[in-house]
């Protein structure tokens, strides 16, 4: 077995900065998203396809997704969503808990429902697209 050089730690810490400096840019700029309470929706898709788009008030509403694939309740309250009951083997989606930013995500797949923030207000140039799904 060979022992790692002083080359090799150097390598390895500019790959940790290059990757800390990357994620750290993209954090400061999801931080500075403007957007005022009430401007924000939430996409809900079940099985890749859209199922209904609400939007993010300060008013209750209660949402029930029943499908072939399970059966979920959403809240919409205080400018935000969350998924308040799933009948999942795993209750993940309802650990992800009060998602209310742009971008943030409510993920169940036993169920094949997503939940996205977005800001409808915001042009397409401004937001980081996807270029390839893999």
């Amino acid at each position: 077995m060979q022992k790692m050089k002083r080359g090799d730690f150097i390598i390895i810490l500019l790959v940790l900065l290059a990757a800390g400096s990357i994620y750290g840019i993209k954090w400061f700029n999801s931080l500075n998203d403007h957007y005022k309470q009430g401007d924000l929706m939430a996409l809900i898709t079940v099985d890749g396809k859209e199922y209904k788009t609400v939007p993010l008030t300060k008013e209750e509403q209660i949402i029930d997704i029943k499908t072939q694939f399970g059966h979920n309740t959403l809240k919409v309250f205080d400018y935000g969503i969350q998924m308040t009951y799933s009948d999942a083997p795993l209750r993940i989606a309802l650990e992800m808990g009060f998602i209310s930013r742009p971008r943030q995500q409510i993920i169940c797949i036993p169920a094949r429902i997503m939940v996205e923030v977005f800001n409808p207000n915001k042009s397409s140039g401004d937001e980081d697209e996807l270029d390839a799904i893999i």
